[in-house]
């Protein structure tokens, strides 16, 4: 496994939101570290500057970490939740879960798109449609930064399902019947068939009226 970014967590008591303000005023983060066998949650605080650097990479949330608690401690950890201000962006709070090598966690898994450029349904003006991530049970030395699909091979209306995504080291628990990614047919064949619709319409609407007015 490689070497862990190592986050620093200072202790804060429970605090009132004026209380909690200020400490945002301060530059930090109001955090929760919990998860197996923690016997009581650990209230404390980060700083946001370092915080809002790791947010910005691409799988913040398969990203293991190495957190070094109020008593010096050290535990493994995962970002569980990310809690911000729904008008500045500002992170509000963080929840971290403790990890336990060997041991199955479930987490969501970002979904990854390559082979875009050689898709015979791409260039053919059609648009790759996916969710956004996966659920999936694995072990933290195991976990993937991301699911990969490769689009390469894939024509216009063709579709990947959770049983064509192979994972040698995780589980994804979802209906293996579940459509992850489809490449829909171009935009302008859809627009062209809505409006000819909308001409036979505006037709048969022009013959029902000169009927009425003979």
């Amino acid at each position: 496994m490689s070497e862990l970014v190592t986050i620093v967590m200072e202790r804060r008591e429970k605090s009132s939101p004026g209380a909690l303000r200020a400490l945002r005023l301060a530059g930090f983060v109001p955090c929760v570290f919990y998860g197996p066998e923690v016997k009581e949650a650990v209230l404390g605080k980060v700083d946001h500057a370092q915080m809002t650097k790791l947010l910005r990479g691409a799988h913040w949330e398969t990203m293991r970490l190495n957190l070094r608690l109020p008593d010096d401690s050290e535990e493994m950890c995962l970002i569980r939740e990310v809690q911000r201000n729904i008008i500045t962006g500002k992170i509000n709070h963080i929840d971290f879960m403790r990890l336990i090598r060997g041991r199955k966690i479930t987490v969501n898994v970002p979904v990854e798109i390559t082979g875009q450029e050689r898709s015979p349904g791409i260039k053919e003006g059609g648009m790759v449609d996916h969710i956004k991530d996966l659920e999936i049970e694995t072990t933290p030395a195991n976990m993937p930064e991301s699911i990969v699909i490769d689009v390469s091979a894939l024509g216009i209306n063709d579709s990947v399902h959770v049983r064509d995504i192979v994972g040698k080291d995780y589980e994804i628990i979802a209906d293996p019947n579940e459509v992850v990614l489809s490449i829909l047919p171009p935009r302008m064949e859809v627009e062209t068939a809505s409006e000819a619709e909308q001409k036979e319409v505006e037709i048969v609407t022009k013959g029902k009226t000169a009927k009425a007015e003979e």
